[in-house]
């Protein structure tokens, strides 16, 4: 899992500050900055978000492979796997919550800041403008392109896991753990594929953090899966 230190306060005051390129302030351009405000706390909360989402992966591959440490199922292991595939679930559920909206605060906020910018009329200020405007569009569409590629990981995995505990629910003999051989092997393979995803989602936010705060457009990068 990437990790950085991010200064969220001071990339908020940066996006707010991009909608000042035409001097004074108007009453558009300080609903566009709550708007900013608004994305960039979206991000963050989608960080922390995704961090979760990645510790939870580990602890439910931790207890798939407690339910392979014996020849037969313990039921106490499989019990608290029972627990570690709810969670698996609900965490799912939370981390696409959180990068919708966090996709519908940039959206916001890039509307905002167009028509605050479309009224400019100074040929240098509409040149910085439509450069940062730019910049601002293939990061939204990348944060967007990484969050998707996390829900779809997200599936395989999380069925895979359900499909174990279906099994051994009908039997815990070694009969049964055989059984359920296919879909554990797949469900590790998966895992590290959601793990990749998690990791890949968080480096694009960091990316974004780092190109706002160096206040230059962002430097090109490998493409992203496709987007919705």
């Amino acid at each position: 899992m990437t990790r950085m230190t991010i200064n969220w306060r001071s990339i908020g005051g940066l996006l707010c500050a991009m909608a000042l390129l035409a001097g004074c302030e108007t009453s558009g351009q300080r609903a566009q900055s709550k708007k900013a405000t608004k994305a960039v706390t979206s991000m963050e909360k989608t960080r922390a978000e995704l961090v979760k989402a990645d510790q939870q992966v580990d602890e439910a591959v931790v207890a798939l492979d407690r339910l392979t440490s014996s020849p037969t199922v313990v039921p106490e292991a499989f019990k608290v796997y029972k627990v570690q595939v709810t969670e698996v679930s609900k965490q799912e559920r939370e981390a696409q919550k959180r990068a919708d909206r966090m996709r519908a605060d940039w959206r916001a906020y890039i509307t905002a800041w167009e028509t605050e910018v479309d009224t400019v009329s100074t040929p240098e200020l509409q040149a910085r403008a439509e450069e940062r405007r730019q910049a601002v569009r293939e990061n939204y569409d990348r944060l967007r392109d990484a969050a998707n590629a996390v829900h779809s990981a997200y599936q395989p995995f999380l069925t895979q896991l359900q499909d174990v505990q279906k099994t051994l629910a009908l039997d815990l003999t070694p009969a049964g753990l055989e059984a359920a051989k296919p879909a554990i092997d797949s469900a590790h393979q998966s895992a590290q594929n959601l793990k990749q995803q998690i990791g890949a989602f968080v480096s694009e936010i960091d990316r974004v953090a780092a190109a706002t705060t160096a206040r230059t457009p962002v430097a090109a990068a490998t493409p992203a899966p496709s987007g919705e």
